[in-house]
C-alpha cells in the first residue's frame, strides 16, 4: 500500500491533522487501530469491505467512521484508491451537524449526514481529477463551505487539547472543575463534539500512540510508559482488547495501520 500524507491549509489546520491519499496494487487486509477522531473519505477507484464476524461488508465509496475502542479488519481490492480527511479530536464538529457520539463505532455513508447531491458532486470531481493534489484540493474545498467556526464551546476543546497533552493523567473531574464546568457537563459537550467520552478518547489515544510509536526491538515496557500507561501490563490488556491479539504479534507484523 502507498500513502502520500498532505498537510491541511492554514484555514483547515485547526481542525483537520491530515489528508492522506492510499493506494494499493494488490489485494490486502489490514488491521485497522482505532482513530482518535472522526474520518471521512472518497474512494475514487476500487472497493474495499470491512470483515466482522466471518463476514465482509461492502464500505461506502463515501463514507464517515467514528471513534471506535475496537480495531477493524478492511479488506481492499487491488488497484483501489482513496482520500482520507482524518480530523482532530473534536475537529469533525465544526462540519457536521449531527451529534458526534451519534456515529460511535459506525461507518456510514456520509450522504446520512450531507445531501446526497452535494457529495455526489465531490465523489465525481475527486474520481475525475488528474493527480493527488488536486484531489486534496478539492475535499479542502468541500469542507470550507460546510465550516462553522464557532460550533464546539471554547471549554471542550480546552479539553480536548488537555486530554492530548497528557491522556494518562487527566482527572476528570479535576479537568471540569478547572474549565468551571460540572463534570455531567463537561462529558455531554465532550461527546457531542468529540464523538466519545473524555475517559474513552484518552484510552484510544494512548493505544494510537503506543502503536504509532513501535519500532522493531523497542522494548514494550518502554513503549508502554511513554505512551502514558500505568505499565506494560496494563498496555497489553488495553491492546489485546481492542485488537484480539497479543503486542508482540501484531507489532512484529506490518497488517496494520
Amino acid at each position: 500500500m502507498a500513502v502520500t500524507v498532505f498537510t491541511p491549509s492554514e484555514r483547515l489546520a485547526p481542525f483537520v491533522r491530515v489528508f492522506e491519499v492510499m493506494e494499493t496494487r494488490e489485494e490486502m487486509t489490514r488491521v485497522l487501530i482505532p482513530e482518535p477522531s472522526i474520518v471521512i473519505g472518497f474512494r475514487f477507484r476500487g472497493a474495499s469491505r470491512l470483515v466482522e464476524g466471518g463476514e465482509a461488508r461492502v464500505v461506502p465509496d463515501s463514507v464517515i467512521s467514528g471513534l471506535r475502542v475496537g480495531a477493524r479488519r478492511m479488506l481492499t481490492l487491488a488497484s483501489s484508491g482513496i482520500i482520507l480527511a482524518k480530523f482532530r479530536a473534536g475537529g469533525a464538529a465544526f462540519f457536521f451537524d449531527t451529534p458526534m457520539h451519534l456515529l460511535f463505532g459506525e461507518t456510514l455513508s456520509l450522504d446520512s449526514l450531507v445531501p446526497r447531491a452535494q457529495v455526489d458532486r465531490v465523489a465525481s470531481r475527486i474520481a475525475d481529477a488528474g493527480d493527488d493534489a488536486r484531489r486534496v484540493a478539492l475535499l479542502e474545498s468541500f469542507l470550507l463551505s460546510r465550516l462553522r467556526p464557532h460550533a464546539v464551546p471554547g471549554a471542550i476543546q480546552a479539553a480536548v487539547r488537555v486530554l492530548q497533552k497528557e491522556p494518562g493523567e487527566v482527572r476528570i473531574a479535576g479537568l471540569a472543575r478547572d474549565l468551571g464546568l460540572s463534570q455531567d457537563a463537561l462529558e455531554k459537550g465532550f461527546r457531542r463534539a468529540v464523538g466519545a467520552s473524555p475517559k474513552r478518547l484518552a484510552s484510544i489515544l494512548r493505544l494510537k500512540s503506543a502503536v504509532s510509536a513501535y519500532r522493531p526491538g523497542m522494548r514494550l515496557a518502554q513503549l508502554a510508559h511513554e505512551a502514558g500507561y500505568y505499565d506494560q501490563s496494563h498496555f497489553n490488556r488495553e491492546l489485546r482488547a481492542a485488537v484480539g491479539e497479543a503486542p508482540t504479534r501484531l507489532l512484529g507484523s506490518s497488517d496494520y495501520c
